[in-house]
């Protein structure tokens, strides 16, 4: 897995704008309003880190966000030939190392 990490980072980034649209409601829309709509809800989202919350809105269980284990499913368990279920012993417990390269992806 760390040889490949700047394909890994790339892969997971591209995964999780869809996460991250659909599961903070960001619009598709190229009008200026929603635009700014979306511009004021990343950088809300970005102030402390509150994507991180289970409860973005009043910042309350970090870490257990579902779209952690969104994240987490989507990259690496989607199939039986994915990393995460021919090599699950290396996501048992999850290592801080993923948290932290899923965290910095939806970033």
């Amino acid at each position: 897995m760390t040889r490949r990490t700047s394909h890994v980072h790339g892969e997971l980034k591209t995964k999780m704008r869809a996460l991250t649209a659909s599961f903070f409601g960001f619009r598709t829309s190229r009008s200026t309003v929603a635009i700014k709509q979306n511009r004021d809800l990343a950088e809300s989202l970005k102030d402390g880190s509150c994507f991180a919350f289970k409860d973005w809105e009043t910042k309350r269980g970090i870490y257990k966000t579902e779209l952690i284990q969104s994240a987490i499913n989507n990259m690496w368990f989607a199939n039986r030939s994915d990393e995460g279920v021919i090599h699950g012993r290396y996501f048992n417990p999850l290592p801080v190392e993923l948290l932290a390269l899923i965290l910095t992806a939806v970033s």
